[in-house]
């Protein structure tokens, strides 16, 4: 694109700000220098600037470090509201680990792109083809080009998938490969992903965020698209599932939301359009795999799976796994359902095996391999041993099997005692390790604390199956950076990662990630089921989310008449101890604030903000906003940003909080909640997933009425009294609009259970229960519904002969225990009945 001239000075305006962004990254470059003997991704060998750099300084724009520390703020501001996290299992106990994400771009030409990807395409259809062998007629082991007992010996090598045919042959639908650069600027491989790749989401939430960083930069570079990659992906999955005639169904089968990528899968899910499942959601019956779902057993026809081998099927794999679909295994071998990954191609992840590769593929492929793995040597073979000790001060350590407890390990990282350990275990076991010869990773510029500074990388590029007998690679990348002085990349020892933007050398042309126009048969088989989980957890983000709300007016409504002197404390009715303990707020018997009113306020704020406890305010928000990540495939990104920021507000919050601070963060809870709740109610679809989420909030809100009228009806002509529980019902208004007097018990005995038009009263919560069951898919809980319709005939104050008897002080407690009652059997009701599955009899099949 031509520059365009500039009136005032007469040159080119595009020259002027490329000139100006060149200035500025060489002002900030001061603070940047790459360790001695390794590759600079910025700098050539003469300390210039290199080409692709260069033209991205020319039109990024505020390369100053005022924007670049604002840049960086604005993402990590943007990652926290979208929820972006990678957790790992070490950390299970603590809050989820944000991603972490550098504001400057890995910038990759397109000359330098095009040889790496055909090499990754090579060594893709390489371990395809040794899968086929592997479960067919092993020629490579009975050749000797393979050491059976790396294959054998390892646990991802499945006896149960010999023999099985897969379509079109493929067992790896996707691949990844991690790359590394070397002193000479050479890539090296230097880890391969083959069970369940991950990180694809990740990089292309890397690409949205930062693509928006630089949209001149992003625009002018020719930056290549990622949309064609994951297109690609959905096309794999849809043609190659078995549908008998039906329309495809997806599925992203999940560990949950616990797993330490689950972020990512709720993204893909999302994005691609899959339906993200559980084990759980799914059941075998007749060698076909079905989800669970509100309105029965749905067919599923593919499933890309982000959960490894021996957690997929107890019947098969591992017994005593929780995670999987018993049957699974038979159901894919019988042809019934796609699996991508394929079962049994773990054990192409052993580094061991890259030892034998290259005469593998001079057996396999005709051809040598046009990228190298990082020289291995595996302990196994004989005559090696010595060698590996010789070389161990400066090797890298892996495992030879999987082993969780142990990550690769930098000889040179350790003193002589801790080599002498490590030559020890050697000796004792050599099989189970492999040496890998220590490569200095190449070093990329990063904006960190104020300044430019460089780190080593790694790249993690991706492939998928084209169909065709070969793979498409992802034009981009995941580049993952080391954390400071360290050797080797872990996401495990921090760190942090870069969008990839690998150049074109042509016009980028946009891409929709739709394959095509809609047609109306398109449109026509359109609904999306809800699954039994999905469901459930939509129910209790209704049940959680409301009863957060409802603790944190009441809290309010204590607090805020507890001035500093206590003396509102002295006069507290014991019914308002009662309601606080009922509801969690507090934790002591009420005995301890007789005539000490002063232990009332610490109290409080202590127990509010106990995340231990099981009903504090601070664990049901914990509870709101882990329901809502497990559906946030479901929920719009901004209610999930609000319950996000919420837990962490509540996170940082001492239990030795002030008065005003514990006052001000329930205020925020209150608005935020009630925001969230809107969202949620107002932007899902109407289907039976936000039919269920309403329950949740309705029986939530029966509850807490039926408790808190219960606990005041005793003491129903204290007027303070009366006003205080308007304020927590949230009616306070209404009264004052509708009786323009002080509180009275009948009045607002009427306002709270009997007013249909009261949002907040118990006979609007019946009436909405009543529909809304009803409306289930076969909601075969007739009496409880019958019960329903009951207990709304009971609603009556003002007319006495029409059902008046709520005057009655038995009467009203009768009621009141009733809707406590309805609400918690229709709670188990719905449980049982569409969540559990249990009027379903049980079934799976596995092969004799």
């Amino acid at each position: 694109m031509p520059s365009r001239p500039d009136p005032a000075l007469g040159r080119p305006a595009g020259d002027r700000a490329g000139a100006h962004g060149e200035s500025a990254l060489d002002a900030i470059r001061a603070s940047y220098a790459v360790p001695a003997g390794h590759f600079d991704e910025l700098l050539d060998s003469t300390g210039a600037v290199r080409p692709h750099w260069s033209r991205f300084a020319r039109h990024a724009g505020g390369l100053s470090p005022d924007a670049l520390d604002a840049k960086a703020a604005l993402t990590a501001r943007q990652l926290h509201e979208n929820g972006v996290t990678y957790n790992v299992y070490a950390d299970a106990d603590g809050p989820a680990r944000p991603w972490a994400l550098d504001v400057l771009p890995n910038v990759v030409p397109a000359a330098e792109w095009e040889p790496i990807a055909r090499a990754l395409r090579q060594r893709a259809r390489l371990l395809n083809a040794v899968a086929a062998d592997l479960y067919g007629a092993r020629r490579l082991l009975a050749e000797g080009l393979l050491p059976p007992a790396i294959v054998l010996g390892h646990p991802g090598f499945l006896r149960a998938c010999h023999g099985v045919t897969v379509p079109d042959g493929v067992y790896l639908h996707q691949i990844a490969f991690d790359l590394a650069r070397g002193p000479d600027g050479r890539w090296w491989v230097a880890g391969t992903r083959t069970q369940a790749p991950s990180g694809a989401g990740y990089a292309l939430e890397n690409r949205l965020t930062v693509s928006r960083l630089f949209p001149d930069a992003f625009r002018e570079l020719a930056v290549q698209r990622l949309a064609q990659f994951f297109l690609a992906l959905q096309e794999a999955l849809r043609e190659r599932a078995p549908c008998e005639g039906e329309a495809p169904h997806i599925a992203l089968l999940t560990p949950g939301s616990y797993n330490e990528t689950y972020f990512e899968h709720a993204y893909l899910a999302r994005y691609l359009g899959f339906t993200l499942v559980e084990g759980g959601d799914l059941a075998v019956r007749d060698d076909r795999v079905y989800l669970k779902t509100v309105s029965g057993l749905e067919r599923v026809h593919a499933i890309l799976r982000r959960l490894d081998d021996d957690f997929c099927d107890p019947l098969e794999l591992r017994a005593d796994s929780a995670l999987g679909v018993p049957g699974l295994v038979q159901a894919w071998r019988a042809g019934h359902v796609l699996v991508a990954n394929a079962f049994g191609v773990a054990v192409l992840e052993s580094p061991a095996l890259c030892r034998f590769l290259p005469a593998a593929a001079e057996r396999l492929l005709g051809a040598g391999l046009e990228l190298p793995s990082i020289p291995t040597r595996w302990g196994g073979e004989a005559a090696v041993l010595d060698d590996m000790l010789r070389r161990l001060p400066a090797a890298v350590i892996k495992p030879a099997f999987p082993d969780t407890r142990m990550e690769p390990v930098f000889a040179g990282d350790l003193d002589d005692a801790g080599r002498a350990r490590w030559a020890e275990r050697l000796r004792e076991a050599p099989a189970r390790y492999v040496l890998q010869d220590y490569l200095p990773l190449s070093h990329a510029p990063v904006w960190h604390e104020g300044r430019l500074a460089s780190r080593a990388t790694m790249l993690r590029a991706f492939l998928v199956a084209d169909g065709r007998g070969d793979y498409r690679v992802m034009p981009g990348a995941l580049t993952r950076i080391a954390g400071q002085d360290r050797h080797m990349v872990s996401g495990r020892f921090g760190g942090s990662s870069k969008d990839t933007w690998v150049l074109s050398d042509a016009p980028i042309e946009p891409l929709s990630l739709l394959p095509g126009r809609l047609t109306a048969e398109d449109i026509g088989l359109s609904q999306r089921e809800v699954s039994s989980r999905a469901a459930e957890n939509l129910f209790w983000l209704g049940r959680y989310g409301e009863r957060s709300e409802n603790c944190a007016r009441l809290l309010r409504a204590v607090l805020s008449r507890l001035p500093d002197d206590n003396a509102f404390a002295s006069e507290l009715s014991p019914a308002v101890i009662r309601t606080c303990r009922r509801h969690g707020l507090l934790r002591s018997p009420e005995e301890r604030y007789a005539g000490v009113p002063h232990r009332l306020q610490p109290d409080l704020i202590a127990d509010m903000l106990d995340r231990r406890a099981g009903f504090s305010l601070a664990f049901d928000i914990e509870q709101t906003a882990r329901v809502a990540g497990s559906v946030r495939d479901r929920l719009s990104a901004d209610s999930g940003r609000l319950l996000n920021d919420l837990g962490a507000a509540f996170a940082r919050a001492s239990r030795e909080a002030g008065p005003a601070e514990a006052l001000a963060l329930d205020e925020q809870a209150i608005v935020v909640l009630a925001a969230a709740g809107g969202i949620e109610m107002e932007r899902m679809t109407r289907d039976d997933g936000w039919r269920f989420h309403g329950i949740g909030r309705y029986i939530e809100r029966l509850i807490f009425v039926a408790t808190t009228v219960g606990e005041v009806a005793a003491a129903a002509e204290d007027t303070a009294l009366l006003e205080w529980l308007l304020e927590l019902s949230d009616s306070a208004m209404t009264y004052r609009a509708r009786y323009v007097r002080p509180p009275e018990w009948l009045a607002t005995a009427d306002l709270l259970l009997c007013d249909r038009r009261n949002p907040r009263s118990a006979a609007y919560q019946l009436a909405k229960l009543a529909k809304q069951v009803r409306l289930l898919p076969s909601a075969d809980i007739e009496a409880l519904i019958a019960e329903i319709g009951e207990a709304q005939a009971m609603c009556h104050i003002a007319e006495p002969a029409a059902g008046g008897a709520l005057l009655r002080p038995e009467a009203l407690a009768d009621f009141l225990r009733r809707c406590e009652s309805i609400a918690l059997r229709l709670s188990d009701a719905l449980t049982l009945r569409y969540f559990s599955h249990v009027y379903e009899t049980a079934q799976t099949t596995t092969a004799l």
